[in-house]
C-alpha cells in the first residue's frame, strides 16, 4: 500500500503536520535555540542528545544516530508501518486518504489479508477449546503440565491443541481462506488438516493478530515442529514468537533473549524471564534484528551449545552486522552440551540462568574468538587469514565509534599497521606521516557534496542557482545529476521542507545519501550559510568547467574537434 498512496498526499501530510508537536506529545522537548531537545527515546541515555528541527521537519540523535522525518518517528516510537503511519497522521490531520490508494489497496490484497486474520483468529480460539474440551486433550494437558506449564501460561500464550484425525477444523470456515493460510492440505481429491494431534502455538504479530501457528508433537513423531507455511499475512523471516506477549509485560524491556523453540519461549516465562522471543524454524534474519531493536538496545542470542546452535549464533551475529550502530548491543549465550533453554532454566532455576545471560558474551568477544580459535596468529599466514576474514564482515557495520573500535581490536591481533581493504582482499597498511596527516587534519568535503548537505538542510537555496548551472550538472562527474534531481523536487514542491526532501527520496538508492548530509553539522552561522553556498557553487561552477575543457582536450588529440567545440575549447581556456 505504502507504494500507492500518492507522494503528493504524503507530502501535504508533512506540511500540514508539525514534527515538534507529534514528538512533543509522547516526548517532552525542551527549547534550546531554533530547535528542541530531549533524551532520545530510541536508546537509553543521561544527556539530552536527541534534537528536532521545527524549520528542518527533521530529528536526529547524536548519539544512536536514530533521524528521519514525521513518518519515520511515528514508525519508529508509535511501532508502526509505514501505511500505519500514513494513516495516523492523515487521522490527526482530518484528511482521508485518497479512494485511488484505498483501491490500489484492497487489489493488493488488503481484504484477503484482514480475511485472513479473522479467520486464524477463529482457528485459534477453535485450538484451544479442543484443548480443554476434546477427548483425547488430557494427553496434551499432561504432556505441558509435564513441561511445567501452566494453565495461566497457557490462557496467556493461547495454547492449544489441534485433534488427531484428517478433518476436524468445522465446517462453517471458508474453504478458501483456510487454503490461503495453509491451514488445509489439498492433495489432489484429498483435503485434510494441516496439524493433526499436535501442540498448537499460535504466533501473533506485535499488534496481536495471528498470523500464522506452530505446531508440536508429543512423542517421537516428525517432523518435531511443525509451522503454516508462509502467506500475505505470515514471513517467517519477519516474524518471532513472543513479542506480542513480552510486549504485553513491557513495552521497552531492557534486553529481549533470542531462542530457537516455542517451548524454550514458554518455559523461561514460566521461570519468571518474560523477555524471550523465538525465530520460526528459520535462521535469525537482518528483518528479526531490527524489529527487535526497536523495542531494545540489547540482544542476547542463546542457542543449544552443539554444532547446530554454534551455526545458528554466528547467522545470528551476521545478520546483526547492519543493524549494531553505536548504543547497540547484541550477546551470545551458548548453552552447556545437551541443553536447551527449557531443560536448563528448569535444572537450575531462574537465578542461574539469570547470571548465565548477564555473563553472555559481549560481540567483540564472540566475533574474534570465533574467528581466532582455528588460525595460528604466530604466523604472517594466520594472521593474514584472520584480516581476510574479519574485514567483510567489519565493513557491513555501521559507521561509528563501535566499529572503530572493532577495527583497532582487529590491528591488535593481526599485528602493527592500519586494515584497508584492497579490490579483492584486505591487506595490512603500515601507516605514513602524510597518512596520519591527512585523517587528523579534518579535510574539508567535496565541493559537491557541500552543495548538497546545505541544499538539503536549507531548501531556500534553490533560488540561488542559475539556469545555466542547472542544465549543465547532468554533466558532472561527483553528484551532478542527484544536485539537479533535489533542485527539480524543490522547483515542483515550493516551500518544502527538509523532512519532505526525505521523503521524495525513501526507498531509493540516494536515501541513505541525503539522510546522511541532513545530519552533516556545517558549523556556520546563519547569516554565513548563503556567502558559503555562494562561494561553493562558484566553486563547482569552475570545476564543471574545467571538467569540460579536460574532456574537449583529451578528445582533440584523437580527434578532430568540430568549428563549435573549438569555439567552446577557446572560450574555457580564457575564461
Amino acid at each position: 500500500m505504502a507504494g500507492k498512496i500518492p507522494r503528493e498526499f504524503i507530502q501535504e501530510l508533512i506540511a500540514r503536520i508539525d514534527l515538534v508537536d507529534v514528538v512533543d506529545a509522547r516526548v517532552p522537548l525542551r527549547q534550546v535555540g531554533s530547535n528542541f531537545t530531549a533524551r532520545c527515546p530510541f536508546h537509553n541515555e543521561k544527556t539530552p542528545s536527541f534534537t528536532v528541527s521545527r524549520d528542518k521537519q527533521f530529528y536526529h540523535c547524536f548519539g544512536c544516530g536514530a533521524h528521519g522525518n514525521v513518518i519515520d518517528f511515528l514508525m519508529g516510537y508509535d511501532h508502526l508501518t509505514f501505511v500505519e503511519a500514513v494513516e495516523s497522521l492523515a487521522a490527526l490531520a482530518g484528511l482521508k486518504i485518497p479512494e485511488e490508494a484505498q483501491r490500489a489497496a484492497a487489489e493488493s490484497g488488503v481484504k484477503m489479508a484482514n480475511a485472513i486474520y479473522e479467520l486464524q483468529d477463529a482457528v485459534s480460539r477453535f485450538y484451544a477449546h479442543q484443548l480443554k474440551v476434546h477427548p483425547a486433550a488430557p494427553r496434551a494437558v499432561a504432556y505441558l503440565k509435564d513441561r511445567g506449564v501452566s494453565g495461566e501460561l497457557a490462557q496467556r500464550y493461547r495454547l492449544g491443541y489441534a485433534p488427531p484425525g484428517w478433518q476436524n477444523l468445522p465446517s462453517e470456515f471458508s474453504q478458501e481462506l483456510l487454503n490461503a493460510a495453509g491451514l488445509r492440505v489439498v492433495k489432489g481429491d484429498k483435503v485434510y488438516d494441516s496439524f493433526r494431534d499436535r501442540i498448537i502455538f499460535p504466533i501473533r504479530d506485535r499488534r496481536g493478530r495471528v498470523v500464522g501457528f506452530g505446531g508440536r508433537v508429543m512423542g517421537d513423531g516428525t517432523p518435531k515442529y511443525l509451522n503454516s507455511p508462509e502467506t500475505i499475512v505470515f514471513k517467517k523471516h519477519r516474524e518471532v514468537y513472543g513479542l506480542y506477549e513480552l510486549l504485553k509485560q513491557s513495552t521497552r524491556p531492557e534486553r529481549i533473549v533470542v531462542v530457537e523453540g516455542y517451548m524454550d519461549v514458554i518455559a523461561l516465562a514460566q521461570n519468571g524471564i518474560r523477555n524471550a522471543v523465538a525465530t520460526l524454524g528459520t535462521a535469525t534474519s537482518a528483518d528479526h534484528v531490527e524489529l527487535l531493536f526497536r523495542y531494545t538496545d540489547e540482544l542476547v542470542f542463546c542457542f543449544d551449545g552443539d554444532s547446530a546452535g554454534q551455526k545458528a549464533a554466528w547467522k545470528a551475529l551476521e545478520a546483526s552486522l547492519p543493524s549494531l550502530r553505536d548504543g547497540r548491543q547484541i550477546r551470545f549465550l551458548l548453552l552447556p552440551e545437551g541443553h536447551d533453554p527449557d531443560s536448563l532454566v528448569r535444572t537450575e532455576g531462574t537465578e542461574a540462568f539469570l547470571k548465565r545471560l548477564d555473563a553472555a558474551l559481549p560481540f567483540s568477544d564472540y566475533f574474534f574468538r570465533s574467528l581466532v580459535q582455528r588460525l595460528d596468529l604466530d604466523t604472517l599466514e594466520g594472521r593474514a587469514t584472520l584480516v581476510n576474514e574479519a574485514r567483510p564482515l567489519i565493513g557491513r557495520l555501521p559507521g561509528g565509534v563501535f566499529r572503530e573500535m572493532i577495527e583497532s581490536r582487529l590491528v591488535e591481533l593481526a599485528g602493527h599497521g592500519v586494515v584497508e581493504p584492497s579490490d579483492k582482499s584486505a591487506k595490512l597498511v603500515v601507516p605514513s606521516e602524510s597518512r596520519v596527516a591527512s585523517a587528523s587534519s579534518g579535510m574539508r568535503p567535496s565541493t559537491s557534496r557541500l552543495l548538497l548537505a546545505l541544499l538539503v538542510q536549507n531548501p531556500e537555496l534553490a533560488a540561488m542557482v542559475g539556469d545555466d548551472l542547472r542544465a549543465n550538472l547532468g554533466a558532472a562527474r561527483k553528484n551532478g545529476r542527484l544536485i539537479q534531481k533535489v533542485l527539480q523536487i524543490l522547483n515542483e514542491n515550493p516551500g518544502l521542507t527538509s523532512g519532505g526532501i526525505l521523503e521524495h527520496f525513501r526507498g531509493t538508492p540516494e536515501e541513505k545519501l541525503i539522510a546522511t548530509l541532513m545530519q552533516w553539522d556545517v558549523p556556520l552561522p546563519p547569516d554565513g550559510i548563503r556567502i558559503e553556498f555562494s562561494d561553493a557553487l562558484m566553486r563547482f561552477e569552475k570545476q564543471l568547467k574545467q571538467e569540460r575543457l579536460d574532456e574537449l582536450i583529451k578528445k582533440s588529440k584523437k580527434f578532430q574537434l568540430s568549428s563549435a567545440e573549438r569555439e567552446e575549447m577557446r572560450v574555457l581556456m580564457s575564461s
